[in-house]
């Protein structure tokens, strides 16, 4: 595993910034606000720790707010799903979030050096999927598994 394969992660956590925040803002049903704001937490965490780690390796890593690319891209992926109920959602989300999850995994499990880093990516994508799994099988836990990867990262 290489250093680039940290940056698109990064650059995934820029998208994930943008996505989240336009759920959070315009979701209809608020009652799920409270789970946009931690799925956001933890794209906000990770991107910090991933930037202040990329930067000492002369890896340049722009702001949330000075990647348009990512950032357009999130809020229109977003835009598509914003009128889905909730379970519908959730399903969606589960099939999309399944291939980074195994892939940020696998990059962790091989990966020679950066393992810190690496096991970061793989953790905060474990934690959206299994909340997302857990929110599937409307299990009363799914806001715990974010709260705990935010309070171990915070």
């Amino acid at each position: 595993m290489t250093i680039n394969h940290l940056h698109d992660a990064y650059l995934g956590e820029l998208y994930g910034i943008s996505f989240f925040t336009t759920f959070v803002e315009q979701y209809s049903d608020r009652s799920h606000n409270n789970k946009w704001q931690a799925l956001l937490e933890i794209e906000i965490i990770t991107a910090k720790k991933l930037k202040m780690a990329l930067i000492p390796l002369g890896i340049q890593c722009s702001d949330d707010n000075e990647n348009e690319e990512m950032t357009k891209k999130g809020i229109a992926d977003a835009n598509k799903w914003l009128h889905l109920p909730w379970s519908i959602l959730i399903d969606t989300m589960v099939t999309w979030v399944a291939p980074y999850q195994q892939r940020y995994q696998q990059q962790a499990d091989n990966a020679q050096q950066h393992q810190t880093l690496f096991t970061l990516v793989a953790d905060h994508e474990n934690a959206i999927y299994d909340f997302l799994l857990a929110e599937q099988a409307n299990s009363p836990e799914s806001m715990h598994i974010l709260q705990r990867f935010i309070q171990k990262h915070s």
